[in-house]
């Protein structure tokens, strides 16, 4: 019995590598690249920022290339930003800090996890304190987030976000957080990594021997 229990392991885990590597979850040149669309006032965000991607990157950050676009639903008006989740100030607070961040991943991350656990500083509280915990200077932050004209974060996530944002039937994904491994957009992947996101991850890197990554699990 322990034999035939070895061997239904044994190919349960080959299954689960088969599938991660099938959904271009893998890594390439030593890295699995992370997209992830956000809206700052959307639950389903906080729930994986707070639930999955910490400990996702606590346990294989340096395997990983995460790219927020703090975007969500948001559009253009009559050339103002307008959200329906009634996000817009700390979206374009979320892309002045990560654009400071830019050459620090465990900082920008640190920074999301951040205004993602309660009471969601920036969202609720209209706080920098998240900002101030990752050591930038508020003034230059309070600056970035009042001056949109002075540069193109906006355009950017905009540009970021259409082709995860469109519907399904065109090859989007249409979901906040949408969630990309490397720039493979695909629905199916992204709803399994809403709720297994780590386990993913993990499989994905014991593919490779040369990580050391084992004992995943399902």
């Amino acid at each position: 019995m322990a034999a035939m229990n070895s061997v239904f392991i044994s190919a349960c885990l080959i299954l689960a590598l088969t599938q991660v590597r099938a959904q271009g979850v893998q890594l390439v040149d030593g890295k699995i690249k992370v997209t992830i669309g956000t809206s700052a006032r959307c639950s389903d965000a906080v729930a994986f920022i707070s639930n999955h991607l910490g400990e996702a990157y606590s346990l294989y950050g340096k395997f990983l290339d995460i790219e927020f676009v703090p975007w969500g639903r948001s559009s253009f008006s009559d050339g103002v930003i307008v959200s329906p989740f009634n996000d817009v100030w700390t979206n374009r607070l979320h892309r002045c800090v990560l654009n400071m961040l830019k050459d620090n991943q465990a900082a920008q991350v640190h920074y999301m996890t951040c205004e993602f656990r309660s009471p969601l500083p920036s969202q609720q509280q209209y706080s920098y304190a998240c900002a101030q915990a990752v050591g930038l200077s508020l003034i230059d932050v309070d600056y970035c987030n009042v001056n949109p004209q002075l540069d193109d974060l906006d355009k950017k996530a905009q540009e970021a976000a259409v082709a995860p944002m469109r519907p399904v039937s065109e090859g989007g994904i249409n979901f906040v957080p949408y969630i990309v491994f490397n720039d493979n957009i695909h629905r199916p992947t992204h709803d399994e990594a809403r709720v297994r996101f780590t386990s993913m991850i993990c499989f994905a890197l014991a593919a490779d021997p040369s990580t050391g990554v084992t004992s995943c699990q399902i």
